[in-house]
């Protein structure tokens, strides 16, 4: 049974070195008019990628159920990113792509050319600020500069926000504009080149006046002890701050690991959904059997 009940293909409409560190591709193509936007600002999806030494990924099948899927025994690689814009009139959506060893998303990236052809399924995103919301602390590395820079697009001139951005070097610092007031500090930690120092940013923020929202992307170790952090250290509920983790340090052992006793712990989550969590709440439960399995 496949998991989305739609795919869109696209092609490659132009690459552009943003950064040293950061690819940025604009997809084109008619089946995008199709795609609908979820709204959220930091809404993610599936690519699915061309196979090595191909420019074209295979098409989705249609299962029985009527969803798409690729056969089990010969399935594409998949990754997920971020939308960084989207423009249903063009149609055009652009997606921003970590240069780095050994992924096979960077490597596809790398060597993209114009006219290669992708899948893209449906997007979801997380950011989800209270209404008395007056400031946001947004906290991200590389992998979540996409959304962080579509978050300060898309906030009203009325809202404060302070930013918190990890990049491998100098030169992976972005322009961002946005109406709200907006601060920004920059760091070059992490992001697989050494320790994250957003915790510890975080534990030494001056917290401004009023009621606020933090946002958080970035490796899943570090995003598990931010949560803890803002859960158990700030006593934050869950509807104040969202803390997502967009890739892992280790991701090959956990992978081996959360296959033998993932169905487990994913029936965790739902069973917390089901008794009347909310999904925040769930996600701590769900997060805390992943650190007893040692995961």
């Amino acid at each position: 049974m496949g998991y989305y009940d739609d795919y869109y293909r696209a092609e490659v409409r132009a690459v552009e070195a943003l950064t040293p560190t950061m690819i940025r591709i604009v997809f084109g193509g008619e089946d995008l008019r199709r795609f609908v936007s979820s709204g959220d600002p930091d809404e993610r999806l599936v690519v699915v990628l061309p196979r090595p030494g191909e420019r074209h990924t295979p098409d989705p099948v249609r299962q029985a159920d009527g969803t798409l899927d690729y056969p089990a025994d010969d399935e594409p690689e998949i990754r997920s990113y971020t939308v960084r814009r989207f423009d249903p009139e063009a149609p055009e959506m652009v997606i921003d792509f970590v240069r780095h060893v050994g992924g096979a998303a960077a490597a596809w990236a790398i060597q993209a050319r114009v006219g290669d052809v992708v899948y893209l399924s449906p997007a979801k995103g997380w950011y989800s600020p209270p209404a008395d919301a007056t400031w946001q602390l947004l906290l991200a590395d590389l992998t979540g500069l996409p959304a962080l820079g579509r978050i300060l697009d898309e906030l009203p001139a009325d809202m404060r926000a302070i930013t918190v951005a990890e990049v491998a070097t100098d030169a992976d610092r972005q322009r961002f504009t946005s109406a709200a007031e907006v601060s920004s500090q920059w760091l070059v930690a992490g992001n697989g080149h050494g320790p994250s120092r957003l915790l510890e940013v975080l534990k030494r923020f001056e917290f401004p006046a009023g009621p606020g929202y933090i946002w958080f992307a970035g490796e899943a170790s570090e995003s598990r002890a931010v949560r803890k952090y803002v859960r158990r250290e700030l006593g934050w509920t869950t509807d104040r701050f969202t803390i997502i983790g967009y890739w892992r340090m280790d991701q090959e052992r956990w992978m081996a690991r959360y296959e033998s006793i993932g169905e487990t712990l994913e029936k965790v989550y739902t069973d917390a959904v089901a008794s009347g969590l909310s999904e925040g709440d769930a996600l701590d439960v769900y997060e805390d059997a992943l650190e007893k399995a040692g995961l």
